[in-house]
């Protein structure tokens, strides 16, 4: 028999409902999870024919923000092991930010970045133990499985050539076997587009470009600007954002190309990077996705 589901709330962990109704130890339970996998609105609009029957059809159901709610409770050995709980569980989730939430369950693990809407307690009674209710809403209306990471070099010459491809900057040919083709393929093995995260690694004396050569489909991002040993730039597909070293550095201003692109549900985008400028060291070149699911 495997392990009972596991919530995650922020770094607050309540086991699940099987181990709640044993309430054989004391710790953190959750006893509902409301909502979690549901389908949110389409906010599409449907547009009637006029003297004709039906309506005409819609490219995409875009989807609302999901909405949904958390019943736990808290079993300890006293009182004040109540009163002290509660003050976990709001350092846990307040403060005025989104935090993330994961469900762990037999299909894996899967979070959300969630604002807490509304946080109820209900009365104690002085007893050693209390029930609560949080209402949250996501964002994002999908949620996301375990990342999936994939690396490469610049690409070198090794025992073939690597052939630049027409006028287009940052697509290659590979011709025989190269020594790095600074190529990578990236999956979403979910039921829903994904948009990723890249990282080039310091000793690029230009910046790099990032390109998706997906059959008749060429698009690129490209970041000018120095990065130097030591640093790590990231660009996040689905923000926008740039940043160096760490996310309140932003650097998104030096991204001269935006065509950012996403990877398909049930598919995969292969990318090719590309240095600018002087390289130095050993530059590396990461891509990383999370499946994601509707």
């Amino acid at each position: 028999m495997g392990n009972p589901p596991l919530l995650e709330l922020g770094t607050l962990k309540l086991a699940g409902s099987a181990a709640a109704q044993s309430l054989a130890d004391p710790g953190w339970f959750f006893t509902d999870l409301g909502d979690w996998g549901a389908l949110p609105d389409s906010k599409s609009d449907i547009r009637e024919r006029p003297q004709a029957n039906g309506a005409d059809e819609i490219a995409t159901d875009w989807r609302q923000s999901l909405a949904y709610s958390v019943k736990g409770m808290f079993l300890g050995s006293s009182h004040a092991d109540v009163q002290s709980a509660k003050g976990v569980i709001k350092r846990a989730i307040g403060g005025g930010k989104s935090i993330p939430v994961a469900v762990t369950d037999v299909d894996g693990r899967f979070t959300r970045v969630s604002s807490v809407r509304s946080f109820v307690p209900a009365d104690d009674r002085g007893r050693a133990l209390f029930t609560f209710t949080l209402d949250l809403i996501a964002f994002d209306p999908c949620m996301y499985g375990e990342p999936v990471t994939v690396s490469t070099g610049v690409p070198v010459q090794g025992g073939g050539l690597v052939w630049p491809l027409g006028s287009t900057p940052g697509v290659y040919w590979d011709w025989g076997a190269d020594g790095s083709s600074g190529r990578v393929t990236l999956p979403n093995g979910g039921t829903a587009e994904s948009w990723p995260t890249v990282t080039a690694s310091g000793g690029l004396g230009g910046g790099f470009v990032a390109t998706a050569v997906n059959g008749s489909t060429v698009r690129s991002v490209r970041f000018e600007r120095v990065i130097p040993d030591g640093s790590l730039v990231s660009i996040d597909f689905r923000t926008g954002r740039a940043w160096i070293d760490a996310p309140g550095n932003d650097v998104s201003g030096f991204l001269t190309v935006r065509d950012f692109f996403s990877v398909p549900a049930g598919g995969s985008t292969d990318i090719q990077f590309a240095p600018l400028g002087v390289v130095s060291g050993t530059p590396q070149f990461t891509a990383t996705v999370s499946p994601a699911f509707l």
